[in-house]
């Protein structure tokens, strides 16, 4: 079994408070004034709250990669994942419904039983094609990845031996060398075609079973390889804060490539790089990645780690609805203080109330062992 590492807790804890502030942030980009303080305030939280994504793929990634599961447990987890996307699709189409936000196409006059054929043609709609809301994009990545994870066990038990000995055919660094290698074709040229589209690769060239989140897996197993080294678990030391330069030095690069994007698009688009794909959101992320996972939580932090960890999924899960919810607390403290403080007030509020219902959920054991 694995040893349960605080900073890994911690990092879901924090990531399911950044998808909330990212998406409440966002409307507020649309309300300010384009290279105003508040602007570059905003743009900025987008750059900082966008590492949410990867961490929770390197996190499988150290915690499943290196496993070679039963079919029990390959199918438990397909069979989890997908019902919950199903419930909670199921959830957040009948509350745009009683909400009079889903539009049903249908005529003045319409029957209850018309009606009813296009709720449901809807649902199906939306959980097969659109997706219920915005923030589930990332569980159909998520399912797409349980399905192919023997698959994907079975490359990472290649690279299991420490080079010094004859397990693994290859090694762990030549994991590395091939994750440095596929971050060229994933990461690198994507993020300077953005800029110079003259870059762009041919689209026909790809390399088979290597997209963006199965580099975020495989950078998470190269973690769980070389957890000795990095200290998983043992505790941070003051030499550990170059992690932290790292990453200011990688936000610091987005908000100047953001700035000269704006330029060259004339203010058309400027957050391109915030896609997790691009290069300095790889090394953001890993940097925070790498630090936290060397925190050794005890005494009160540990006991709120280990309190609030178990309800980051369902924290996610209502992230959009909470959003939603709180939307007019924003509105409000508008009218009394800078745009910039209210969202930071909405975002406070909305998470307080998501862990709210998931431990009151969570306290039905039925529904526990799903969220």
């Amino acid at each position: 079994m694995n040893k349960r590492l605080s900073g890994l807790d911690l990092y879901r804890i924090i990531g399911c408070a950044f998808v909330i502030i990212n998406h409440c942030n966002s409307k507020v980009l649309a309300q300010v004034t384009p290279k105003s303080l508040a602007w570059y305030v905003t743009v900025g939280v987008i750059f900082i709250t966008k590492i949410t994504v990867p961490g929770f793929f390197m996190i499988t990634g150290y915690n499943l990669l290196h496993r070679s599961d039963d079919f029990r447990v390959y199918v438990k987890r397909i069979v989890r994942i997908a019902v919950v996307l199903a419930v909670m699709s199921l959830f957040y189409h009948v509350w745009h419904i009683l909400a009079h936000t889903y539009p049903t196409g249908l005529p003045e006059g319409a029957t209850a039983l018309q009606k009813a054929g296009a709720y449901i043609t809807g649902y199906a709609r939306a959980l097969w094609r659109d997706g219920a809301t915005d923030a589930f994009w990332y569980l159909y990545t998520y399912l797409g990845l349980m399905i192919m994870m023997p698959a994907l066990q079975r490359v990472a038990a290649m690279f299991s031996g420490k080079d010094t000995d004859s397990e693994g055919v290859y090694g762990r660094r030549t994991l590395v060398c091939v994750i440095f290698a596929a971050l060229i074709y994933v990461s690198v040229i994507p993020s300077v075609s953005i800029i110079w589209p003259e870059a762009a690769m041919n689209p026909h060239f790809e390399l088979p079973m290597i997209g963006c989140a199965v580099i975020y897996l495989f950078i998470g197993h190269a973690c769980y390889l070389y957890r000795d080294e990095l200290r998983a678990g043992a505790g941070l030391k003051v030499s550990d804060l170059w992690l932290i330069g790292v990453f200011l030095a990688s936000f610091a690069g987005n908000m100047l490539l953001s700035e000269l994007e704006f330029r060259m698009t004339a203010g058309a688009s400027f957050v391109s790089y915030s896609e997790i794909e691009t290069l300095f959101m790889v090394t953001e992320s890993v940097a925070v990645y790498c630090f936290l996972i060397k925190l050794r939580a005890a005494g009160s932090l540990g006991r709120v780690i280990g309190f609030l960890a178990p309800a980051t999924f369902g924290i996610y899960l209502f992230a959009d609805f909470v959003c939603t919810c709180t939307h007019m607390i924003y509105w409000n403290m508008c009218r009394f203080m800078n745009r910039i403080f209210a969202v930071a007030i909405q975002d406070i509020v909305a998470f307080a109330a998501a862990l709210c219902i998931v431990l009151v959920l969570r306290l039905i054991p039925e529904v526990r062992k799903w969220i």
